[in-house]
């Protein structure tokens, strides 16, 4: 198939779906890839705060007094506050895209 016959099927497609332009399609794309990230990254999140029964900020401020071995609430800490930068990116990303 040429070129510019796969761009019409492109673009009749997308009409068909409901979208008024490739733009409109690719925006919505992107929004739910986005959210499916967040799904993912709010997940992880909740296994670390089931995981301490607390949040992030009560987990650094009471770090000292877990029970935890150190390796591990290091280890923890660390993914679990990218798993929050990230939501954070996320989240903004689906701002701008709104």
């Amino acid at each position: 198939m040429l070129i510019a016959e796969k761009s019409l099927a492109l673009h009749e497609t997308i009409h068909q779906l409901g979208f008024d332009s490739m733009e409109d399609f690719a925006l919505a794309q992107a929004g739910e890839k986005l959210l499916n990230e967040v799904i993912i990254c709010t997940g992880n999140i909740e296994k670390f705060e089931n995981k301490y029964a607390m949040d992030y900020a009560d987990f650094c401020l009471k770090f000292r007094q877990l029970q935890t071995p150190i390796f591990e609430k290091e280890e923890d800490s660390s993914k679990w506050n990218a798993e929050l930068k990230q939501l954070n990116i996320l989240q903004k990303r689906l701002a701008r895209l709104s």
